[in-house]
């Protein structure tokens, strides 16, 4: 690819400077000019050593008539993959607009999505909508930071090849990006065939073929699905389908459903998906999926953003990507005619209802190789801490730290008040109580205990896990 050359004035140009470091972008639009009459559209884009993405539109052009700024806003939302970068098309006012601070990865359009997934971890770029030819001051500050320029010029007499054009200038700065970044061009859809497991007794009613057909066909993508009838089925589709080619594997359906996809990709390199199908989709909601199912659908097949996060090894050879916990019989469980009449209310229920019944006992938990002696009914080891209703057990328990979380609930209300002060991320003595972290856990009891996995009944104590960090990967918007 070309670096910089002279172009007419009335071209337009997509111009893409690339750094190593995820904050270096940030330190060089500081030192530039807050005002440009060439820079139609900026956006800095980072990407942490988790591959963690964000962005930030800097907007950094004066007012412009409304005829110019129709014209200039059109092609700035054409590059852009949509109008969330272009808003002064309306009114004839570019970059100014409330897109000004931070944003996540969810809100992403689509081709910035694809810039983002084609950088490597710890790097940063500058992308911009620029008429003409910017400042000489400006490009010797983004050289000077080490930075390298790439352009890609769109004629506006072209009008009629735009699209075409647009096109190929993003492939052409993709494959430049991926090779300063040492990260992998995203080229067309991200994931050419995708296989679906479904399970029919979750608790959307919702006509889930269509949507996949509707979708799906827009985007060109070869699909198939399986339809679970028991526990079990999931893991076994999953991996056959991931053994058998497909780019990515999904999930519709509740916690459960997720749990058992991820058991299912484990090991294959296959990334999965998640759908919102159960009644709380706890896990869909701690990787920021849409809950509506024909958004979360259009994810799958034009996001190229992944997440690696934590997943928890028991000493059987299975996993878990949320919640162990001990101490409720598999007849005290929540029903599905409960969670369909009540939702997530029916967990609440079935715990209020319990109170009267519940009894201490003395646990044996084993973290690092420290064994500790604690009194409870209830012990959880948390990775996802987050609930199907969006809150969260504590913001401070991080699914891709490499850490669990531990915490006993007992009679004692100082384990309540504990819970309670970790809840509302309040940072004292108290919270600490009753609450431990690790990445090697063995919880004992002096009587054994039932213990369920993301929902799921998987045994008995005493029962092992390590935490493998990074381990599963998720497609995320």
């Amino acid at each position: 690819m070309q670096k910089e050359k002279n172009v007419k004035e009335n071209n337009i140009r997509l111009i893409l400077a690339a750094f190593k470091g995820k904050e270096t972008a940030e330190t060089v639009i500081k030192k530039l000019p807050k005002r440009d009459r060439h820079v139609v559209s900026a956006v800095v884009v980072t990407k942490d050593a988790k591959a963690q993405i964000s962005f930030r539109d800097v907007g950094r052009t004066p007012r412009r008539g409304t005829v110019e700024g129709i014209i200039l806003g059109g092609v700035a939302g054409l590059l852009t993959g949509g109008t969330t970068l272009a808003l002064g098309a309306l009114g004839g006012v570019i970059g100014h607009h409330s897109g000004k601070k931070q944003q996540s990865i969810k809100e992403m359009p689509d081709q910035l999505g694809k810039i983002a997934g084609s950088m490597g971890p710890d790097s940063s770029a500058i992308i911009a909508v620029v008429k003409g030819r910017p400042k000489e001051k400006s490009l010797d500050t983004i050289r000077e930071m080490g930075g390298d320029i790439f352009a890609a010029t769109i004629s506006q007499e072209a009008s009629a090849q735009m699209g075409d054009q647009a096109d190929e200038a993003y492939n052409t700065l993709l494959a430049a990006l991926a090779e300063k970044t040492a990260g992998e061009a995203k080229l067309g859809v991200p994931y050419p065939r995708i296989h679906v497991v479904i399970n029919p007794v979750s608790g959307k009613d919702q006509p889930i073929i269509n949507i996949l057909n509707d979708v799906f066909y827009k985007y060109g993508v070869d699909w198939g699905i399986s339809i679970t009838k028991k526990f079990g089925d999931a893991t076994e589709f999953a991996r056959k389908a991931a053994e058998s080619g497909y780019d990515l594997v999904v999930g519709y359906g509740g916690d459960g459903t997720q749990h058992e996809i991820a058991n299912g990709v484990m090991g294959t390199g296959v990334p999965m998906g998640v759908l919102p199908g159960g009644t709380g989709n706890g896990f869909g909601n701690e990787m920021g999926i849409p809950t509506d199912l024909r958004t979360a659908v259009a994810v799958l097949c034009t996001s190229f953003n992944q997440r690696k996060i934590d997943i928890v090894q028991l000493e059987d050879g299975s996993y878990f990507v949320q919640r162990l916990f001990t101490g409720i019989e598999p007849e005290e469980q929540t029903s599905r005619e409960d969670k369909n009449k009540y939702g997530t209310l029916a967990y609440l229920a079935r715990d209020i209802k319990r109170l009267g019944e519940i009894e201490d006992i003395k646990y044996t938990l084993t973290i690092d190789g420290e064994d500790i002696e604690v009194v409870g009914h209830k012990c959880y080891v948390v990775n996802s801490a987050r609930a199907g209703t969006g809150l969260s057990i504590s913001e401070k328990f991080k699914v891709d730290d490499g850490i669990l979380d531990v915490f006993m609930l007992s009679r004692d209300t100082k384990s309540a008040n504990a819970a309670l002060d970790r809840f509302f991320n309040l940072d004292n003595d108290k919270a600490g109580m009753y609450y431990w972290r690790g990445q090697k856990i063995k919880i004992d009891a002096e009587k054994d205990q039932p213990v369920w996995t993301d929902g799921e009944y998987t045994g008995r104590t005493p029962v092992s896990l390590a935490v493998i960090p990074g381990g599963l990967t998720v497609v995320v918007p």
